[in-house]
């Protein structure tokens, strides 16, 4: 059968009074519009059915759910990513462990290095996309995982140029559907503001990740440089296995969508679908719709979405060679290993102030993202106007450089939530990572070993990243602002209410037809088909 290209269903244009049944036999002279392949709407549509009108959750059972979700998720997200960022930041952590001399690299080539790894991020982003709305995405995921962890560890097994531009294609390759995959994830159990917060918590891991591998790299640092492993392989191994264990767990305990958690009762699955009707964005359609992909292409939030992520990630060169700029000024390898852990912590506290302030303002992502790069801007400056002799005000800026993580953090999850329409939001993410990644591909370019130590260019350039966000960001605010207006003044003018429900046609096994009543935003479709749709801002 061939993928439908238009949407398999619309809102029942009669009230959602005029029909008191939840599931109605279909006439002949039925007046209403109804999804003719159930394929097409969303996987929860029909553990809605017959609940489409039940009262509002008390506010004490939604905090019980909503604790048992973060019980059995967010240990397994924070693992994945904690471990995905220490694998990005091998390179980085083994810069001063003997990977340069061991495999005769030259500035530049460890500078590929990194660029490898996101030219693999790039290509798969699209395969991704497609194939975790056809194929269940937690095991998905949990695939990738065990890629990623294979190729991690063959690293270690390395000894030139050649072979290890190789396994960071790769491991970019698998990591490309981790971002897309958790942004998806968590806007399928988690209403808007706790998605954010969540994604939030879920990026602090960024920081716990750079705490950690500079424990791990200061353990190995300690073994004879001559042995064999060597150094630098031993942390290649090390992250390797803790990779494979994620990458089981993962497969096991991660649900692929509310129908499917093996830990919620079917009361609770419907409980968790009810919370979600407020984001107006629904949960999941294994059906991809090329309408929906063509209206990701021309929506203008897509693009401004793309140029904030692309700029914003000129910024990821710093955590490829922070190590090298430490020891740069004159610390041993031990001390510069254990110098790098205060960067965790810098990042750890910002997505922290982040965090507190969008529960406290949950309608402020692009407020909080614009003050997330202040601090970092300030420490630009420091780094350019500071004596070279004042050493412990080079390392504070440093690490303000880490607290940029909140800003971009922000406008990550406002893209997660300004998007309905399954194939739409896939294609928005693929696009959104496509920026990501030619960002990341450029960012390790500028950092060339003729600017060293001072490296005044990288810091100019990092500098007026982080003015052209904020620009991109206030842009942003402005459009979803206008668009929330125009769709008010639009109702105000009609004088009518939105419809809140439609309809899905299902054939019984006695060869009658059962109309199911669901709620329209679990009728998978997009944020500008759905006129209720309002964006946060």
């Amino acid at each position: 059968m061939a993928t439908p290209e238009l949407p398999t269903t619309r809102p029942s244009h009669h009230s959602a009074s005029s029909i008191s049944d939840e599931k109605v036999p279909v006439t002949d002279n039925s007046s209403l519009e109804v999804a003719k392949d159930e394929k097409g709407v969303d996987v929860v549509a029909e553990l809605l059915s017959g609940h489409a009108e039940d009262a509002e959750i008390d506010p004490e059972v939604a905090r019980k759910i909503r604790n048992n979700l973060d019980r059995h998720m967010l240990p397994l997200l924070f693992a994945l990513y904690t471990l995905q960022f220490i694998d990005k930041g091998s390179l980085a952590s083994s810069s001063i462990l003997g990977i340069i001399p061991d495999n005769h690299l030259t500035a530049n080539q460890f500078n590929n290095l990194s660029t490898a790894f996101y030219i693999g991020y790039i290509i798969f982003v699209w395969p991704h996309a497609y194939l975790m709305q056809r194929l269940p995405i937690g095991k998905y995921i949990a695939a990738n995982i065990f890629f990623w962890a294979v190729c991690m560890g063959l690293q270690a097994a390395c000894k030139n140029y050649g072979g290890l531009f190789a396994l960071r294609f790769l491991l970019g390759a698998s990591e490309g559907c981790i971002t897309s995959g958790i942004m998806t994830i968590m806007t399928m159990f988690y209403t808007r503001v706790e998605s954010t917060q969540r994604i939030s918590w879920t990026f602090q891991c960024n920081g716990v990740a750079l705490i950690l591998s500079g424990f791990i790299a200061f353990g190995v640092a300690h073994i004879n440089a001559k042995a064999h492993p060597r150094q630098w392989q031993w942390f290649m191994i090390i992250t390797s296995i803790a990779s494979l264990v994620v990458s089981i767990l993962y497969f096991w305990y991660m649900p692929d969508n509310p129908a499917n958690a093996r830990f919620l009762t079917k009361e609770e699955k419907v409980l968790v679908v009810q919370r979600l009707r407020i984001n107006q964005n629904g949960v999941e359609s294994k059906v991809w719709k090329r309408y929906q992909f063509i209206e990701a292409i021309k929506d203008p939030k897509t693009w401004l979405f793309f140029f904030f992520a692309a700029i914003a990630n000129l910024q990821g060169g710093v955590g490829v060679v922070y190590n090298i700029i430490i020891q740069g000024y004159g610390f041993n390898t031990l001390e510069t290993t254990l110098l790098s852990v205060p960067k965790g912590v810098g990042m750890i506290l910002g997505v922290t102030l982040g965090t507190i302030f969008i529960r406290r303002y949950p309608n402020s992502h692009t407020i909080i993202g614009i003050i997330g790069f202040v601090p970092s801007s300030i420490a630009c400056f420091l780094l350019l106007f500071l004596p070279w002799s004042a050493k412990p005000g080079l390392l504070v800026g440093i690490y303000l450089i880490s607290t940029n993580g909140v800003g971009f953090i922000m406008i990550l999850s406002l893209c997660a939530v300004s998007f309905a329409g399954h194939t739409k939001k896939m294609t928005v993410n693929a696009i959104f990572l496509v920026g990501y990644s030619l960002g990341q591909m450029l960012c390790s370019q500028f950092w060339k070993e003729k600017y060293r130590p001072r490296n005044t260019v990288p810091w100019i350039i990092q500098l007026m990243t982080y003015v052209g966000d904020i620009i991109l960001i206030l842009i942003i605010r402005w459009y979803l602002s206008s668009e929330n207006k125009r769709r008010d003044r639009e109702k105000l003018e009609s004088g009518k209410e939105y419809e809140e429900f439609g309809y899905i046609e299902r054939i019984q096994e006695d060869g009658t037809t059962i109309k199911y009543k669901v709620p329209i935003q679990f009728l998978d479709i997009t944020d500008l088909e759905n006129k209720a749709f309002r964006y946060s801002l």
